[in-house]
């Protein structure tokens, strides 16, 4: 069984930005990474979009630079119980544990709470009995979460108790300088030239998840792309005040939904396995749509879109982001997408009278 989830060395410890909000989660981590925890099981819980799978690239980035021969594995909760399943299936159960207890040193599981509604309970089981066996191995286990053990839904008591007698730390919402650092780091890594009283009043306007902030940083961006200007207040105003209530407004549907008509396709194709060029570009724009202006994990977006597996996913957004640099029509068409989005659902919110 081969690792379809690779590491995405875009996330270090060195590019995550750190505040009181984070330290403890970071530290911890850290410390997994270099082998000198005093407990090898670290469970990480937050809200979507602070920085759990960060840090578990981060761990396992450390780990392939500096743990010599250490096996390292990263994958969704949900890919991790489709795989059981199939090897279940299929009889190969045997393979699968191989692959997840004897050629695994790091096990980096992500997004657990996508296993509450799975009631037959046997993914529950064997994650239970997988990371009992690292543990007595001296293996190392990173589990993310987006509440803390004792509030998973339907997970069984011994599940919750393992999980537990490893170290829970969370991370709490940015506080107003960090949402500035961040803010400053995309920047620099996009290469966008944004004055600090605009980074300023991002900072003071967004108050949420760090993918909030990236998603406004680009509206502002793409506004001056537009206008042809330097982001000012001014601007930040005009762009900020079509994103703030949209945000909660916009469903994945929608963005599907406009997608497809932009490209003369039914939403469904977009959904589906067809992989016709004009489907399979309208299907990758509206994956990256859902990542920019929804607060949305690859693996809940891959769900959305036919259960696509996380790399997939991945790839759609990397592709979009690369390919709307090269070409100028890319970047136009998704422009108008996004502005299209964006002004139905202000319409519909000024229709109804909110």
């Amino acid at each position: 069984m081969m690792n379809l989830f690779p590491i995405d060395r875009r996330f270090t410890f060195s590019n995550f930005v750190t505040g009181e909000n984070n330290k403890a989660a970071k530290m911890a981590a850290m410390e997994i990474a270099k082998g000198t925890a005093r407990t090898n099981l670290l469970f990480i819980w937050s809200p979507n979009g602070l920085g759990k799978t960060h840090l578990l690239h981060a761990v396992g980035n450390e780990v392939i630079e500096n743990g010599i021969g250490s096996r390292v594995i990263y994958v969704p909760a949900n890919e991790f119980m489709r795989e059981f399943m199939t090897a279940y299936q299929e009889n190969i159960l045997s393979e699968f544990r191989r692959k997840y207890r004897d050629m695994c040193d790091v096990l980096l599981l992500d997004d657990i709470n996508l296993l509450e509604p799975e009631t037959r309970g046997a993914t529950r089981e064997e994650i239970f009995e997988t990371v009992n066996y690292l543990l007595v191995t001296k293996k190392r286990i990173v589990i993310t979460a987006d509440k803390p053990p004792h509030s998973l839904k339907n997970f069984e008591n011994k599940l919750i108790s393992r999980f537990q007698w490893g170290r829970v730390v969370d991370i709490k919402p940015p506080p107003f300088e960090i949402r500035v650092a961040i803010l400053k780091a995309k920047a620099y890594e996009r290469n966008y030239n944004v004055p600090d009283e605009v980074i300023h009043y991002i900072a003071e306007r967004i108050t949420g998840n760090v993918r909030w902030l990236e998603g406004a940083l680009e509206t502002i961006v793409m506004f001056a792309e537009i206008e042809e200007k330097t982001p000012d207040i001014e601007l930040a105003e005009r762009a900020l005040s079509q994103i703030n209530l949209p945000l909660k407004n916009i469903d994945a549907k929608k963005i599907i939904e406009i997608t497809a008509k932009f490209f003369n396709l039914d939403p469904k194709d977009i959904q589906s396995p067809r992989r016709k060029k004009t489907i399979s570009i309208a299907r990758q724009v509206a994956i990256y749509l859902c990542r920019e202006m929804l607060n949305l994990s690859t693996t809940q977006i891959g769900q959305i879109f036919g259960n696509r597996d996380h790399s997939t996913i991945i790839y759609a957004i990397e592709k979009i982001k690369t390919e709307k640099e090269k070409d100028s029509s890319l970047q136009m068409i998704i422009n108008s997408i996004r502005e299209t989005i964006i002004g139905e659902v202000n319409a519909n919110r000024n229709g109804n009278g909110r």
